[in-house]
């Protein structure tokens, strides 16, 4: 992920409330358990020293309905006011955190954004198509655009007749205007969000004539053979297959990040391995991406004083000691880093490498 998109967080002094809770509405007593675990974990912002007032505000965002099915976790991020709120869909074994820290503690939520992908879902008939735009499968509040094209009503004519040819041809030619049609559409919306892949699914003459128009288009197209617009057609099949394609997407590209890293450490060149070499190089803006085991780097701590230069709020530059990963993210969003998150044993380093922008 790029870790630009989080960069204003770290614009305020500090210091930061971290909320990071399961907010899940997919049992009966889902929201009782989630005033429980709130009050508890209320008592633990007060008795740090949160102010009342800022609590509530919390507590309101959290008792508030995800709006996701499922499973789901919801993200706050406060100083005076709330200043970053974000729900994502899907089961996470991270802990739950409430605290009150120099840095925002955001290992939680990277766990659940890192590898998520954006793509275009298509769903077509042979008159239109139904297009919408994911940021990530964890967030399914899609952007929905609908292409209606011509439809052509069908008289029957003898077998082998010139009008039967000629009823073909003039229906070959709505088909594939309307595989236009909807092919613009999708290249709108390709150029206005970039995403990782589009996915065309429904009719096969349909997506087959779609594909075929999209082609040059700089996002992946893959097409899927379940789910459609028809009646009766499986949206859990539909959805079955997505995740499938979303994750060996995301497995590629981490084994790609994987083996990028391993052939900069055999060049020696372009790679930075360990804690004290990515926070210097962080320090001269030299990191592309971080690639981290976040578990691994928060058992690391840091002492900002000793890395002079690094981007930190004040909060943090006045601190002893903070959890290494807390600092990495920070330090890489001031520079617009990307993040991978990866086992400490893909990562090296023990947990904490980096992909350079350049290498003196």
């Amino acid at each position: 992920m790029n870790l630009g998109t989080i960069q204003h967080l770290y614009t305020h002094a500090g210091p930061f409330v971290t909320v990071h809770m399961d907010v899940s509405r997919d049992t009966e007593v889902a929201p009782q358990q989630l005033e429980s675990r709130w009050t508890t974990a209320s008592h633990e912002l007060e008795s740090v020293g949160v102010d009342r007032a800022l609590i509530d505000q919390l507590g309101e965002r959290v008792h508030q309905v995800p709006g996701v099915p499922g499973e789901a976790r919801r993200t706050l991020v406060a100083v005076d006011t709330i200043v970053f709120d974000d729900v994502r869909a899907g089961h996470s074994i991270w802990p739950e955190v409430t605290s009150l820290s120099p840095l925002p503690d955001l290992a939680g939520w990277l766990h659940q954004v890192d590898g998520q992908l954006s793509f275009v879902l298509v769903t077509a008939d042979r008159e239109g198509a139904d297009i919408d735009f994911y940021r990530a499968s964890s967030k399914p509040d899609p952007e929905h655009e609908e292409v209606h094209g011509q439809n052509l009503h069908i008289t029957k004519v003898p077998q082998g007749d010139w009008a039967q040819k000629e009823f073909q041809q003039t229906a070959e030619n709505v088909w594939r205007k309307n595989a236009r049609d909807v092919a613009d559409a999708v290249r709108h919306v390709t150029s206005a969000h970039r995403p990782r892949i589009v996915l065309v699914a429904g009719d096969v003459r349909a997506r087959t004539e779609i594909a075929s128009a999209l082609d040059g288009l700089s996002s992946e197209i893959t097409q899927l053979d379940a789910g459609g617009r028809a009646a009766g057609s499986s949206t859990e099949a539909l959805w079955a297959q997505v995740q499938e394609v979303l994750a060996s997407l995301e497995a590629h590209d981490e084994q790609e990040i994987s083996d990028r890293l391993q052939e900069a450490t055999n060049r020696g060149s372009g790679a930075t391995l360990g804690l004290d070499d990515t926070l210097d190089a962080l320090v001269q803006g030299k990191v592309e991406r971080l690639v981290l085991d976040l578990q691994a780097a928060r058992e690391i701590g840091v002492r900002p004083a000793k890395h002079p230069g690094l981007a930190l709020p004040a909060s943090a530059g006045e601190a002893d000691e903070l959890p290494a990963d807390e600092v990495l993210v920070a330090a890489g969003a001031a520079t617009d880093a990307q993040l991978s998150v990866l086992p400490a044993a893909q990562t090296k380093g023990g947990g904490i490498a980096a992909l350079l922008r350049w290498d003196s």
